[in-house]
């Protein structure tokens, strides 16, 4: 038995990271590293335990803990035989540029459904897509601004868009279903400045949303925020054999998309990274080796705290920003470990040379 089929038959948790290291893309996963003499372990005991990995044994060197495992770093994947995604197949992670002229913001929204996405390497599932890639696209405005945006619905089933902020009744994505072959247009003011969901809210939205019809839009606060590296980031999860629960926990709806393709920074760049939680599970964005700014749903121009982790339940947002001190490669994932063992983790790649003073944002009084 393959271990596709032993992740979709057996112990879910357990061998997902098997069938990610099976698919060549391991990049920053747990790798075994145990002697290929050692006996392996009867994972069919910890079906249901939630575990990444198997129980932890008392004998010592060698057991069936987390000690068996370990982080393979991105500039030694070349030496297991695993490669980098192409460029085309990783979803972009920088949004759209802040608009610099006041207007219209116009979008459409194609609505298709059972297109083939590849959730984790050698795991596909027949996602329902905007634009045909899961999550949607960026959207962006100013506050202010005029949305509007078009949805096309080529799928068999109706579909709307609920976008989240404040606009009129017949905007809001609930009564309007779009049947198959049809299209609606949303045409709203942008307000107030934040980072929102958009998603279809046609019934049963929950497999509408976790099928892959979500999205990101940020509004701009009416003067800009200072000049920063910006990052757009979703956090999600896929059930793929339909049992109620997930098999794989995704950045921009891929498991491990930025651990085989580390996204890179420099010393002192200040970054701005806008995270949203699209799954009806408590997430926990955190990043290592550094401190960020935290802005809750992004409503805000002062920050509420300085930090490294924050909770965001279903439909929760933030802005966060941060910059780096020191060169390597860091971790950012969702601190709960079942979701980061199951591809909620990437690898930040810092380059440059360590900053002699601590940063301005550790340094000042709050």
């Amino acid at each position: 038995m393959s271990p596709i089929e032993n992740l979709r038959n057996s112990n879910k948790r357990v061998w997902a990271w098997i069938a990610v290291a099976a698919a060549g893309m391991g990049v920053g996963y747990l790798l075994a590293v145990a002697p290929a003499s050692e006996k392996e372990p009867d994972h069919s005991a910890h079906a249901h335990s939630g575990e990444g990995y198997p129980a932890s044994s008392a004998s010592g060197a060698g057991g069936a803990g987390s000690d068996r495992f370990q982080y393979l770093h991105p500039e030694e994947h070349h030496t297991a035989g695993q490669a980098a995604l192409p460029p085309e197949a990783v979803f972009p992670i920088e949004p759209p540029p802040r608009p610099d002229k006041p207007g219209v913001r116009e979008y459409r929204l194609v609505v298709r459904e059972d297109i083939p996405h590849e959730v984790s390497p050698g795991v596909q599932i027949a996602a329902w897509t905007f634009n045909g890639k899961v999550p949607g696209p960026v959207l962006r405005a100013v506050v202010g601004d005029t949305i509007r945006v078009t949805l096309v619905n080529e799928g068999k089933l109706p579909h709307t868009i609920h976008f989240h902020g404040v606009h009129p009744s017949d905007m809001d994505g609930v009564f309007e279903l779009v049947p198959p072959g049809k299209e609606y247009t949303y045409e709203f003011k942008a307000r107030p400045f934040g980072v929102f969901p958009y998603h279809c809210h046609s019934m049963p939205s929950s497999q509408h949303i976790h099928n892959g019809l979500y999205g990101m839009m940020i509004v701009d606060p009416p003067t800009p925020r200072p000049p920063r590296r910006e990052l757009a980031l979703i956090m999600s999860a896929f059930d793929t054999d339909r049992d109620g629960e997930a098999d794989f926990y995704a950045w921009n709806g891929r498991a491990f998309q930025y651990a085989t393709n580390p996204v890179p920074l420099k010393v002192g760049e200040k970054v701005r990274m806008y995270v949203l939680n699209m799954f009806e599970e408590m997430m926990a964005p955190h990043i290592h080796a550094a401190m960020f700014d935290l802005y809750p749903s992004g409503t805000s121009t002062r920050p509420s705290e300085l930090t490294d982790v924050v909770d965001l339940a279903i439909a929760e947002r933030a802005i966060m920003e941060f910059e780096y001190e020191y060169p390597g490669t860091f971790m950012f994932q969702c601190h709960f470990s079942e979701h980061m063992e199951l591809g909620l983790m990437g690898w930040f790649n810092v380059t440059g040379e360590p900053k002699p003073e601590p940063t301005a944002e550790l340094r000042r009084e709050r």
